[in-house]
């Protein structure tokens, strides 16, 4: 009954997010009660499980819930015959290749970079059983650097972007230093 009520909760959440981009209702109170079914799911998970086994699956459970209701609302679309191109390309800048070598740059190794300083903190400092922590941790990275690489491809500050990826990694990195791991 519990395990029900947590998938419900996530899955809750997930359609008041849908519901208010589709409709062009209040995000930001769409987006809180969202948070708050995914906090009644986490808690369920963890009062079902424990701390240990319960906040991992919460997550993964609501990565799971997404991808299903992701995929349940895909479509195929008939093919477009090509329009011809009468004009010629234009020539693409220097400038051009520079911006977006600088935006690899940070996206790729400064995100990378931030995403592993957070979770080493997580894998040395977090209150669990080292298993949870190292999976946890392990989890951590890849979702943190695919949200790094969509702050990098959505905004234009770039060098606010790359300031704040070295300030994360360097941050979480020096954390476990100096607190002896």
């Amino acid at each position: 009954m519990t395990i029900s009520a947590a998938l419900m909760a996530s899955l809750a959440g997930l359609l008041v997010l849908w519901h208010g981009w589709k409709h062009g209702a209040d995000m930001r109170m769409r987006t809180a009660m969202a948070l708050g079914l995914w906090a009644a799911s986490t808690a369920l998970w963890t009062l079902q499980f424990g701390a240990e086994v319960g906040i991992p699956l919460a997550l993964e459970t609501a990565a799971l819930v997404a991808f299903g209701f992701i995929l349940s609302r895909m479509e195929r679309r008939m093919e477009r015959p090509a329009r011809e191109r009468t004009a010629a390309l234009p020539a693409v800048s220097r400038r051009r290749y520079v911006v977006g070598t600088m935006r690899v740059l940070v996206a790729g190794p400064l995100g990378l970079i931030a995403a592993m300083g957070i979770a080493v903190v997580v894998a040395t400092r977090s209150p669990m059983a080292e298993q949870t922590r190292l999976i946890l941790a392990g989890l951590i990275v890849p979702t943190l650097w695919a949200i790094g690489i969509g702050w990098v491809v959505c905004q234009r500050r770039l060098p606010v972007q790359a300031a704040s990826f070295a300030a994360l990694g360097a941050a979480g990195i020096g954390l476990t230093f100096l607190a002896g791991a």
